[in-house]
C-alpha cells in the first residue's frame, strides 16, 4: 500500500507541475503570439476566410456580424488576448491586437 500511495503522489505532483507550467507558458508568450496572429489578418479577407483562419489558429468565437466590430480571442488564454476586427459588408477592413484586462 505504501508503494501505491507513493506512485499516486508522484503522478499527481507531475500532473500539477505540468499544468501550471503549461498555463504559465501560455500566458507568458500570449502577447507576442497573438500580436503575430492579428498581423496575419489582412484587410480584404472575407468572413468565411476569417472563420477558417480562426479555427486553424485557435481563435474564437467566429465573427457573427457582417458589419461592425468583432472580437476574436485566443481560447488558450480564455479570452484575455485577442484581435479587434473591423468588418464592413462581410469584408475585413482592419484588425488590431486587443488585451482585456
Amino acid at each position: 500500500m505504501h508503494l501505491f500511495r507513493k506512485v499516486v503522489s508522484i503522478v499527481f505532483v507531475v500532473f500539477a507541475v505540468s499544468s501550471i507550467s503549461y498555463c504559465a507558458y501560455s500566458y507568458g508568450t500570449a502577447e507576442t503570439r497573438v500580436k503575430e496572429l492579428c498581423g496575419e489578418i489582412k484587410p480584404g479577407m472575407s468572413i468565411s476566410e476569417l472563420r477558417a483562419f480562426g479555427l486553424a489558429k485557435g481563435l474564437g468565437p467566429e465573427p457573427h456580424n457582417e458589419s461592425g466590430v468583432n472580437f476574436m480571442v485566443e481560447r488558450k488564454t480564455y479570452g484575455r488576448y485577442g484581435c479587434k476586427i473591423v468588418i464592413e459588408s462581410g469584408v475585413v477592413k482592419g484588425a488590431q491586437y486587443d488585451f482585456a484586462d
